[in-house]
């Protein structure tokens, strides 16, 4: 489990994400947090993204496979984008 050293806190379970994509000129990182780990509550970096924002952070266990899959839609611009953050 990732660890906020300079706050000694645990992170809840995440995967960073980077696009890079063709008309960007700068490329976008976000983080992926899953839906039904408890821990996203307490996680400091997902409490700095505003309420309304943080769904947008989190994947989606699909339903009716006999392997567990989560689904994570990027957005970049429009109604429901995607938070990201400055580096």
């Amino acid at each position: 489990m990732p660890f906020d050293a300079e706050r000694q806190r645990l992170q809840a379970p995440h995967i960073c994400v980077t696009v890079f994509a063709r008309g960007l000129l700068n490329h976008l990182v976000t983080r992926l947090y899953f839906e039904d780990e408890p821990t996203n509550a307490g996680d400091p970096v997902l409490q700095h993204v505003p309420d309304h924002r943080q769904a947008t952070l989190l994947a989606r266990r699909e339903p009716g496979s006999a392997r567990v899959v989560y689904r994570f839609d990027i957005v970049l611009q429009g109604a429901g984008e995607t938070a990201f953050f400055n580096l």
